[in-house]
């Protein structure tokens, strides 16, 4: 008896490594996510890359089904609350796709956020965490964004995020619509993970 429980235990925690997603998948996913709601909340720079690593933590936690709605994502849900204005977080939570980002599917998990938006489409720079954050803040037993100052969301009348001169469709006069797949002024992955380097090193040598 005592066996058969120590080899259920094993094929178990197998299943649960074998559903755990990658550091490397797991900050794509987090950039493409908060990428998007950058855009639509109009998070400004601080707010963006706060955000970033609290998307990081919450994905880099789900290893099972029940981890999609659980203690994690309880705990993401409350970290944006520091981080996002009122008016943001109202609006956060409004947009199913963000607030519950990760779904269930034929036995494997789902990111709802492409059934909004073409992959491979960003409207900004990667933050600087998705260079830098490895996760670490998941294991505090307090919040790292409680206390912090992120400043005033970005509007369509304020000047827009530095972004090496692109051009961002409803930050301006653009008229494209989310998720259209013509939207001017879009980068690929490449390009925003490169634009990102770029702005951190413009950063430290001045």
């Amino acid at each position: 008896m005592k066996r058969f429980i120590l080899t259920m235990v094993a094929v178990l925690t197998l299943g649960a490594a074998a559903n755990a997603m990658s550091y490397k998948s797991a900050r794509d996913q987090a950039f493409f996510l908060t990428d998007k709601m950058a855009y639509e909340l109009f998070l400004n720079d601080d707010q963006y890359n706060a955000v970033y690593e609290i998307n990081l933590d919450y994905i880099m936690c789900i290893d099972v089904y029940d981890d999609i709605f659980g203690t994690f994502w309880t705990r993401r849900n409350n970290e944006l609350r520091y981080v996002l204005s009122p008016a943001q977080y109202q609006k956060f939570i409004s947009l199913e796709y963000f607030y519950r980002p990760v779904s269930w599917t034929n036995n494997k998990f789902v990111f709802t956020i492409y059934n909004h938006y073409p992959k491979n489409r960003y409207y900004r720079a990667a933050p600087p965490g998705y260079q830098v954050y490895k996760g670490s803040n998941r294991y505090f037993d307090h919040s790292a964004y409680n206390g912090r100052a992120y400043g005033e969301p970005l509007t369509k009348s304020q000047p827009k995020p530095s972004t090496g001169g692109t051009q961002y469709p409803g930050m301006g006069t653009s008229k494209s619509q989310p998720g259209s797949k013509s939207q001017p002024g879009m980068m690929n992955k490449r390009q925003a993970v490169n634009e990102g380097k770029h702005r951190m090193n413009d950063r430290r040598n001045h």
